[in-house]
């Protein structure tokens, strides 16, 4: 009785952490282009993307489908480390029906518009649990989709693509599956050293330590 009430803390444990969290977008697409465009299955969905831009003139294209008249809600931010207080990222939502510009850095398709969204003076700052890593919110906006279509979110660092640590986040419907808990601990290490960092999050060292006390009173109790 005692063993299934310890398993149940550790499981509600876990399971409050992830409704802190978004579920990370895995992709097999580099982004690097739109022909690699990373897809976003539903924009509704609370997702991120973390990316580095390893090298200069570097850009990260998401593509998603919408309907006329939804909403995308969208946040960009970057580990909180002193040199992105300067170096503020910025995102360009492309797509049908919105402002024809060439003011950018990369090409738009034909038949599409698109519209700037640049980091605010002041960035917030964010911890989120799971990952136990501390990040600027440089940018947080909702907008409503004019038409139909197929829509980009194109992540970067003005004036021209410089190399950097972002992230995109869409979404606010916070629904985990299994496989969206599995893909966090299979990428926990990438998105440490996204920030940084190394080793486990802390409130993982206080499972680990809960469950091997566990189990070794599992083992006093069936070998006593």
């Amino acid at each position: 009785m005692k063993m299934k009430v310890f398993l149940c803390l550790i499981f509600v444990l876990s399971g409050s952490l992830f409704n802190f969290a978004h579920a990370p977008i895995i992709s097999n697409m580099s982004g690097a282009d739109i022909s690699n465009a990373i897809p976003i299955n539903d924009i509704q969905i609370s997702q991120v993307l973390y990316k580095v831009l390893e090298k200069d003139s570097s850009f990260v294209w998401l593509t998603f489908q919408a309907k006329k008249g939804e909403n995308l809600y969208f946040q960009v931010g970057t580990p909180k480390i002193d040199k992105y207080k300067e170096l503020k990222p910025a995102v360009a939502i492309v797509g049908p029906e919105l402002p024809e510009t060439s003011s950018f850095p990369f090409e738009i398709p034909d038949g599409m518009g698109a519209i700037l969204f640049e980091s605010s003076d002041t960035p917030q700052a964010f911890y989120e649990p799971v990952t136990d890593t501390n990040s600027w919110i440089h940018i947080t906006k909702t907008i409503t989709l004019p038409e139909t279509g197929k829509y980009y979110i194109v992540g970067y660092f003005p004036p021209n693509g410089q190399a950097g640590n972002l992230f995109i986040a869409v979404g606010k419907i916070e629904r985990f599956t299994w496989q969206d808990i599995v893909n966090v601990f299979k990428i926990l290490p990438e998105i440490r050293a996204f920030y940084g960092l190394s080793g486990l999050p802390g409130w993982m060292n206080v499972v680990i330590g809960l469950s091997l006390i566990g189990l070794l009173a599992l083992f006093v109790y069936f070998f006593r």
